[in-house]
C-alpha cells in the first residue's frame, strides 16, 4: 500500500475511533506525532539510518559471553538497560580492552563497561572538570545544567576506581594523539550539539583501530546533534531497535 493509500486508511480509522471509543483517539494521534518527529526534519531523519536488532549483536558461535551489571538507584541523565546490555554486547563484539568515553558524568556507563573488561585493560573517561566548565563550543540548556552538576564519576564503585583513568578537560582541547589507533571501543555521551559531537566522533575513529567499534548514544529526535552529525559522517552507522544507542566498525 502506498502513502496515499495508507493516509486515506488512517484518517477512516480516526473517524471510525472518534465515533465508537473516542477515549482512545489520544493514544492513536499521541503514536502517530512521535512516530512523525523522527522524520519530520530531513535534515535528521532517523530512517536514514539502518536499523540493527540487538539480537543480531549476540555471538553466532564460540565461546560464551559473559556479563555483568550492576543497578544503580535511578538518575537522570542515564541509559536504559536494554542500552546497556546493546553496549556490552558491543563491547565483546569488539574484543574490547582498551576503551574510551566522552562524557562520565556520574560514572554509571563506565562502571557497567569497567566490570566487563578483563584484568589490566586500559579505561579511559572524560569530562569536564567541576571547577572549570568554560567550553570551545556552547551547550544547550539541558548539557548546561549537567555540566555544572559536581561529582562527576562519583558513582563509580570504590573497588572500580582505581582501574579507570579519569580525564578532566574540555573534549574540544582533548588530545587524541597518544592514543590514535589503540582504542577498541569508543562511547560518544558527551554535549549532544553537533559541533560537540562532530569533535568527539572524530577524535574517537581516529583512536580505534581497524575493527574497533564506536557507540552513540541519544541518537533521537530531541538530540538533532546528534542525528544530523551521524547522517553526514562517512562511518556508515546503524541505529540498535528500540534504543537511541548507534554504531559503526572501523574498517
Amino acid at each position: 500500500m502506498n502513502s496515499f493509500g495508507k493516509a486515506a486508511q488512517l484518517g477512516a480509522r480516526l473517524v471510525k475511533i472518534a465515533a465508537t471509543n473516542p477515549r482512545r483517539l489520544s493514544h492513536v494521534l499521541g503514536t502517530a506525532l512521535s512516530a512523525s518527529d523522527d522524520v519530520v526534519d530531513n535534515a535528521c531523519d532517523l530512517l536514514q539510518l539502518p536499523v540493527v536488532d540487538v539480537n543480531d549483536l549476540l555471538p553466532t558461535s564460540g565461546d560464551l559471553w559473559e556479563i555483568k551489571m550492576l543497578m544503580f538507584p535511578k538518575t537522570h541523565a542515564s541509559i536504559s538497560l536494554l542500552e546497556f546490555t546493546a553496549l556490552l554486547l558491543l563491547l565483546k563484539r569488539a574484543r574490547s580492552q582498551r576503551i574510551f568515553e566522552f562524557g562520565t558524568f556520574k560514572g554509571i556507563s563506565i562502571t557497567q563497561l569497567a566490570l566487563n573488561l578483563p584484568p589490566g585493560s586500559d579505561i579511559y573517561t572524560l569530562d569536564l572538570p567541576d571547577e572549570s566548565l568554560n567550553t570551545q563550543f556552547g551547550t544547550d540548556p539541558e548539557d548546561a545544567a549537567i555540566a555544572v552538576e559536581t561529582g562527576k564519576g562519583s558513582l563509580v564503585p570504590a573497588d572500580l576506581r582505581p582501574r579507570i583513568q579519569f580525564l578532566k578537560c574540555d573534549s574540544a582541547k582533548f588530545d587524541e594523539t597518544p592514543l590514535v589507533g589503540k582504542m577498541d571501543f569508543v562511547f560518544v555521551d558527551g554535549a549532544h550539539n553537533f559541533d560537540y559531537v562532530k569533535s568527539d566522533s572524530e577524535k574517537g575513529w581516529r583512536m580505534l583501530r581497524s575493527g574497533g567499534i564506536i557507540a552513540w548514544h541519544d541518537c533521537r529526535h530531541q538530540d538533532p546533534g546528534v542525528v544530523r552529525y551521524l547522517l553526514q559522517s562517512s562511518f556508515r552507522p546503524a541505529r540498535i531497535g528500540g534504543t537511541t544507542v548507534a554504531f559503526a566498525t572501523k574498517p
